[in-house]
């Protein structure tokens, strides 16, 4: 086959092997686009252009000025509600381009045009680069029923589900399945993403289904539970769901926008009452019912003589630690795993020992209090400047506190007269809220295996 055909509906086209797709030019300028509207055809296999994107191409030349009009909707409207991580990736977004203001001229400051994609499906949209996802760029899928916002990858590499329960879902590379629905948890409609996970061959389960459902049913009244907590915290506080994430097993939580730190944090809304985490220990979520086995064990490579193996504690990868000389790992694993299982389940409980029963996150205030303020500092918003550069305002919320409490491994101890476990959890303070020039802190918790925490200190190492 030729590289440069004449089309009877796209015109002379030139075939580039390197992305797979016929090239032309469209005879309509568009946006801020400098010439004409670039038309991208794709063939990866090289086996010429099909009848069904020929029709997607008269679909979208017949209603080309609707699209170009919902196109900009759509993409003010992704702009607006994903302001906070735009404005902190652009330099140049600054008050006038407040997301609530902003205009199609300025969204397009900071956007250009790149083509028309017309996949082999017959899906079609629009390709766009953005200086806020230099790589993946973003993209609207203009060619279903209502436009979606996916990025440039997504479009040129479409995997799509149109699922009776939940509606169109793309895959988003990284064994996530995205779709949006509108939502008015705050009087007006908004674009909550959806977002499951899954791979491509495996793509949704039953379980998930069920679980949307559910969550469908319950939105409101999971809404209203979750300002409850957050009103319980005795603060002023309001957070915006952006992502409703479902995992594998079916658990499903908010990821929201905090507006009282401008931080992005974790709901988990699939149990009885929504408990605040972060967004990576939502994420990790399932991996709590993980267990470890004898082989896995292996020496460490930090602790002479003593075995190890990494397991998922709250989202995160942790090293379980045991002396080789206690006891048959055969004996061991069993209590080690009803250990991690209840770790898992019941993470408010050591953390409260560790801010409220032990007073850690007083200690941390006594700490910065002790430290130079920072300029601009006043009586009512006393602020400080870490060694890294965080900047902490006192007093310091408990969320912050615990989100910088990192496990960084659990030693299991036996216990041969009682033929049972203790564990000894050792936590790294990132950022170190325990500023001392040449002495760093961790926090340790000594708890037994049903649970019961024994005692709760501070370290200097």
């Amino acid at each position: 086959m030729e590289d440069i055909i004449k089309d009877e509906l796209f015109g002379e086209v030139k075939y580039k092997p390197n992305i797979g797709s016929w090239v032309g030019i469209t005879d309509a300028p568009l946006y801020n686009s400098e010439g004409n509207l670039k038309l991208v055809v794709q063939d990866l296999e090289k086996e010429g252009i099909l009848d069904v994107q020929r029709e997607a191409y008269k679909t979208y030349l017949q209603n080309a000025d609707k699209y170009k009009e919902s196109a900009v909707d759509y993409l003010l409207d992704y702009y607006k509600w994903n302001y906070e991580y735009i404005a902190s990736e652009v330099s140049g977004v600054n008050e006038k381009d407040h997301k609530d203001v902003v205009t199609e001229t300025q969204l397009f400051e900071f956007m250009t045009l790149w083509y028309l994609f017309i996949c082999r499906d017959g899906s079609f949209g629009y390709a766009f680069g953005c200086c806020w996802d230099v790589d993946n760029g973003l993209a609207v899928l203009l060619s279903e029923e209502e436009p979606r916002i996916i990025s440039r990858t997504q479009l040129e590499n479409l995997h799509k589900i149109n699922d009776d329960t939940i509606g169109l879902l793309v895959h988003y590379g990284k064994n996530t399945w995205k779709g949006w629905k509108k939502h008015s948890l705050f009087g007006k409609n908004e674009h909550l993403e959806i977002e499951l996970e899954g791979s491509v061959e495996d793509g949704i389960t039953e379980v998930q289904k069920k679980a949307y459902a559910e969550y469908l049913q319950k939105e409101d009244e999971l809404f209203r539970k979750f300002t409850e907590v957050l009103e319980a915290s005795g603060a002023d506080r309001t957070a915006l769901p952006k992502v409703l994430y479902i995992d594998k097993e079916g658990n499903y939580g908010w990821i929201c926008f905090a507006l009282w730190n401008d931080k992005y944090i974790g709901v988990l809304l699939s149990e009885d009452v929504p408990s605040i985490l972060s967004e990576k220990r939502l994420r990790n979520y399932r991996r709590r019912t993980m267990s470890v086995k004898p082989e896995e064990f292996g020496f460490s490579n930090r602790f002479f003589g003593v075995l190890s193996c990494n397991v998922f504690v709250w989202g995160e990868e942790t090293e379980i630690c045991v002396d080789k000389e206690k006891g048959p790992l055969e004996d061991l694993v069993p209590l080690i795993n009803k250990l991690i299982s209840y770790l898992n389940h019941n993470e408010d409980i050591v953390f409260k020992a560790i801010v409220d029963d032990a007073g850690m996150l007083k200690k941390a205030e006594y700490y910065i209090d002790c430290m130079e303020e920072a300029e601009g500092s006043t009586e009512e918003c006393r602020v400080f400047i870490l060694e890294d550069g965080t900047v902490v305002t006192l007093p310091l919320a408990e969320e912050d506190f615990i989100e910088s409490l990192h496990l960084k491994e659990v030693f299991i101890e036996f216990d041969n007269e009682e033929q049972d476990i203790s564990a000894q959890l050792t936590f790294d303070c990132m950022p170190d809220y325990f500023p001392d020039p040449g002495v760093h802190h961790i926090i340790a918790v000594n708890m037994g295996s049903k649970g019961n925490i024994i005692w709760v200190e501070m370290v200097e190492i």
